[in-house]
């Protein structure tokens, strides 16, 4: 999933409107009431879906982060806002990324100390996820698969945003492909496993198929942690 910028995105909007039978520009400015999986953010001029909270463990101990893909940031040290939504404007900044690996796609935003009361670890309209981190063991090719998220045209009303569901096609623990409707924006969002208890599943990654999208491959939540520990940068999911 590429990360979603202004420039080069008429034909993307173009066609999640069609889908959607929505005419651009009806859609209301999403308003940003507290940092939690599923919000719109933005770096660089580009904008993506911040997915998972996680506490820090060790050396990161006493931080709280929030999650996104590789691909949605520039740098290390890099500061990122809250938007009001694909393709709309910053509303704050919220902290900055303190860590990235490109190779599996993902990111650690520290988020401000001062933003830390700010912080719901519930999956944006769904506050009973997640309950738990899904793995390997537990989930199973089938299970129901829960998006929220901001990508361009799903992000026009909290129902497309947050009401997207997808079927679990293949998971390795580290990645999974997931066949369900995502589109630019969606990237670095969160993935929950229904099935398996209403777990933290994994993020979106990359769009498979065109527009509307087939689905997403992304990275699995116990693969990135597992990844992350080896570099020494070790985190625990926020549960609800």
């Amino acid at each position: 999933m590429k990360h979603l910028t202004r420039r080069g995105v008429a034909l993307v909007a173009a066609s999640a409107f069609a889908v959607l039978g929505v005419a651009p520009g009806t859609a209301n400015a999403q308003e940003a009431v507290t940092i939690q999986p599923g919000v719109s953010i933005q770096s660089g001029g580009g904008y993506c879906t911040m997915n998972w909270i996680y506490d820090g463990e060790g050396a990161q101990a006493g931080s709280v982060y929030g999650g996104t893909a590789a691909h949605c940031v520039t740098s290390v040290g890099e500061r990122i806002s809250l938007a009001t939504g694909s393709l709309g404007n910053p509303i704050q900044e919220l902290g900055t990324v303190a860590y990235i690996d490109d190779d599996l796609d993902y990111a650690f935003i520290e988020i401000d100390p001062a933003l830390h009361d700010a912080v719901n670890p519930a999956l944006k309209g769904h506050p009973a996820i997640p309950t738990g981190v899904s793995t390997t063991e537990t989930a199973n090719v089938g299970d129901t698969m829960q998006f929220s998220g901001n990508g361009v045209g799903f992000h026009l009303l909290p129902q497309t945003q947050e009401e997207r569901i997808g079927i679990l096609h293949s998971n390795d623990g580290t990645q999974h492909y997931v066949i369900g409707a995502v589109s630019p924006g969606d990237s670095g969002g969160p993935v929950a496993d229904i099935t398996d208890g209403n777990k933290a599943f994994g993020t979106v990654g990359v769009g498979i198929n065109g527009l509307p999208y087939a689905g997403e491959g992304g990275v699995s939540l116990a693969g990135m942690f597992a990844d992350a520990a080896e570099a020494g940068f070790t985190v625990r999911l926020r549960t609800v």
